[in-house]
């Protein structure tokens, strides 16, 4: 994630997801919701930009299944953390994510998302939803790439739980970043890393606000 369209894109994946929890198939699930989302967003008027970001936050975090992303992103050192850490882990991952992208979430309102139609076998559980998601101009240059959504079937619906950008997976690419910390320090230290972090974030986010 190392521009503004890369953190477009990752805005994008999470305001893909909010409502319909059992919609018939994984793609309608995106396409609908992406639909609704975006609805949300384009309401922003620089004013209640702050309530809008809170209300696109309530239809998406449920959406995901932050303690598999979690899990897939901590890696082998999940195994040897308790489960008081896993929950610390996933409750500050969380954040981080949620910190790091909303705040740049509703200068993309007029973001293009193209779902591809997907048919998925009856008894599948995981599959993989691909869209093409293009930057409207004046977020930069227009730009488009192609995003996969990786999602898993619960008993409550389908749950995204990581999101490739032009062949890069998120969850990929915080393991990378989260491997030196854990052979450094454990599971405590990343803990602590990543409250660090949210600490900053939220320093960053108060005061655009």
């Amino acid at each position: 994630m190392k521009n503004l369209f890369s953190k477009l894109l990752i805005c994008c994946a999470f305001v893909s997801f909010s409502l319909h929890a059992m919609a018939e198939t994984p793609d309608e699930l995106v396409r609908d919701t992406s639909r609704q989302v975006l609805d949300v967003l384009k309401r922003d008027n620089g004013k209640n930009t702050k309530n809008i970001r809170a209300e696109v936050e309530a239809l998406v975090l449920p959406k995901f299944d932050f303690t598999r992303m979690t899990a897939l992103a901590v890696g082998r050192g999940w195994r040897d953390a308790t489960p008081d850490q896993q929950k610390q882990l996933t409750d500050q991952f969380r954040m981080l994510l949620v910190r790091t992208y909303s705040s740049t979430m509703t200068r993309f309102k007029n973001a293009q998302i193209t779902v591809q139609a997907s048919a998925p076998a009856a008894d599948a559980r995981e599959v993989t939803v691909r869209s093409d998601v293009e930057l409207p101009a004046n977020a930069g240059d227009k730009r488009s790439a192609q995003v996969d959504y990786t999602l898993i079937k619960t008993p409550t619906g389908w749950r995204v739980y990581n999101v490739s950008i032009e062949g890069a997976s998120l969850v990929t690419i915080y393991r990378n970043n989260f491997n030196d910390i854990l052979r450094q320090g454990g599971p405590d230290a990343l803990i602590q890393s990543l409250k660090d972090k949210n600490d900053a974030l939220s320093g960053g986010k108060h005061a655009s606000n």
